[in-house]
């Protein structure tokens, strides 16, 4: 897939000279759109969502530093910036550092070269922030982006969140778009058939696969949509719609889900079930819509939550075994965890008719192993034996059955990962350490990076400091001034740009810091180094 390039500015010459002046197929590159003020630029930005753009400073309408600001505010580290002038001023290049552009380029001396070594460092750090995303880096326990949106989605869906900054911490560093009035959960559900119970596990997540990415495919032809996968019989679809949606927002919701029916149960011989929970208009609570989507009583294929005649949650439902059983598998504290299980088994027990609730409970139970826990389902299939392995779930047909499935889910995962604890500890931190070194040009903070990694700070603190010996404020500072060393050694950044790069509220701040470090002066530093050359 190439890169894309969008180039700004108000001069149609230097705009075909920016096009020549290098060969940007050499660097899998090409040219996805071009402006001639800044407010086209946004809006070319918006629809083409390139991976660099090249702009000027001074353009009419609004100039290039405005763009790369507005960009900023929403969030998201792309696209890239390099900026151009057509003259030299400290000022403004020092307010494009600290808006995190990537090279500040003069017009008149610039060659093929210089912009080719600008492009050259948009590529290095493209490749970092999408390697990132990917799941090698820290914002991840997996090898997968898809599974750190599922991560997001199941806290999301059970309000596993402490609280809304780290829910927005999240959200931010995944780009999930919730710019839209009004959201709704609907809950699916792959109905069994004699076909789809004679099937392997291979072939059931083949099917799974397949069902699902063609209703993403038939759904994303009409509204936007983020689809969750709970186990290989559920998933969830999350609507986000429109203003001009909401009016007939039923009739237009019967119709798409019906069309994506239609389409697998033609393709794969697969019957869906599709209950679609309340609106909410602030995302945050789109945990209330899941809920209700959970506990419709209609029968029919396709059936909408009436308040009318259903309420939400169940009488079983415990407010907090949710976040105690999430705390206990980031932390792998085996005590709370058996301990909330057991109270939540007991809590069934002791309400034997009220069988809906029960297997809702531990589908939950299910859904938050496989998605929370790293390598979950694996985990479950050695927990579960049999030939349905977890799945035997529903297979339950009394509140008894659903006991004894949480009771064998207990006291596996306990087995489990008191194994890998001592393992999964240091794993975290090497996360964390990844996170911080691919973040080194911001100001981080203990409760920042402990909020998106949905630990206390406490914790997080206390477990920094025993893998690896330090603290984690003397960690962040060796690693920004090895990184400055670095930059000093290969490239020609002045000491107020490290500084700048490097998050550092002022060139001064840098040096003392810098100073405490070294023993000697950033600037003294610099001279060794020549002087050992």
């Amino acid at each position: 897939m190439k890169i894309k390039l969008l180039l700004a500015d108000d001069e149609p010459l230097v705009l075909v000279g920016l096009q020549s002046m290098i060969d940007w197929n050499a660097y899998n590159i090409e040219l996805c759109s071009v402006a001639h003020n800044g407010e086209e630029a946004l809006k070319r930005i918006a629809e083409q969502k390139p991976d660099i753009v090249l702009i000027d400073i001074k353009m009419p309408v609004k100039d290039g530093l405005e763009v790369v600001r507005e960009c900023r505010k929403a969030g998201s580290e792309l696209p890239l910036f390099i900026l151009l002038t057509s003259f030299e001023e400290f000022q403004f290049a020092k307010e494009a550092i600290r808006l995190g552009a990537v090279d500040y380029l003069i017009k008149l001396e610039l060659t093929s070269e210089s912009l080719a070594d600008a492009v050259k460092r948009c590529l290095k750090l493209l490749a970092t922030i999408y390697t990132r995303r990917q799941g090698t880096s820290p914002a991840g326990t997996m090898d997968d982006l898809s599974i750190l949106y599922e991560r997001f989605f199941i806290r999301l869906y059970n309000g596993l969140f402490e609280n809304r900054q780290q829910y927005e911490l999240q959200r931010k560093e995944l780009q999930v778009d919730f710019s839209f009035n009004a959201y709704t959960v609907c809950y699916c559900e792959i109905l069994d058939s004699a076909s789809l119970s004679s099937q392997n596990c291979k072939q059931r997540t083949q099917l799974y696969s397949g069902t699902v990415h063609m209703i993403r495919e038939t759904i994303n032809r009409y509204m936007a949509c983020y689809i969750t996968s709970l186990d290989l019989r559920h998933f969830n679809i999350t609507f986000c719609l429109s203003q001009q949606e909401l009016p007939d927002v039923q009739h237009l919701l019967q119709t798409i889900l019906q069309e994506a029916s239609d389409t697998v149960y033609s393709y794969f011989n697969v019957t869906l079930t599709c209950r679609i929970g309340r609106l909410v208009k602030d995302p945050y609570a789109i945990s209330e819509s899941y809920a209700s989507a959970r506990h419709v009583l209609s029968t029919a294929h396709i059936a909408f939550f009436d308040p009318q005649t259903e309420s939400t949650p169940p009488s079983l439902d415990i407010p907090f075994y949710r976040k105690e059983i999430a705390q206990a598998f980031e932390q792998l504290d085996m005590d709370v965890l058996s301990q909330a299980l057991s109270k939540i088994a007991a809590a069934l027990k002791a309400q034997p008719s009220h069988y809906i609730e029960a297997l809702d409970i531990a589908s939950t139970l299910l859904y938050m192993s496989i998605t929370l826990l790293p390598d979950g389902e694996t985990l479950l299939n050695r927990i579960f034996t049999g030939e349905d392995s977890y799945r035997c779930l529903y297979r339950c047909q009394t509140v008894v059955q659903v006991v004894e499935w949480i009771t064998i889910l207990q006291s596996g995962l306990v087995c489990e990962l008191t194994k890998r604890r001592q393992t999964y500890k240091a794993h975290t931190v090497q996360k964390v350490m990844q996170y911080i070194r691919a973040n080194l040009n911001r100001k981080l903070s203990l409760p920042e990076v402990a909020a998106f990694f949905g630990f206390s700070p406490n914790y997080l603190s206390q477990l920094f400091a025993k893998e690896t010996g330090q603290n984690f404020v003397e960690f962040i500072t060796h690693e920004k001034i090895a990184a400055a060393k670095e930059m000093m050694a290969n490239s020609d950044c002045k000491i107020y740009e490290i500084a700048e790069k490097l998050g550092f509220d002022s060139a001064f701040y840098f040096s003392k810091v810098f100073k405490k470090v070294e023993g000697c002066s950033p600037r003294e530093y610099m001279r060794r180094s020549i002087d050992r050359i």
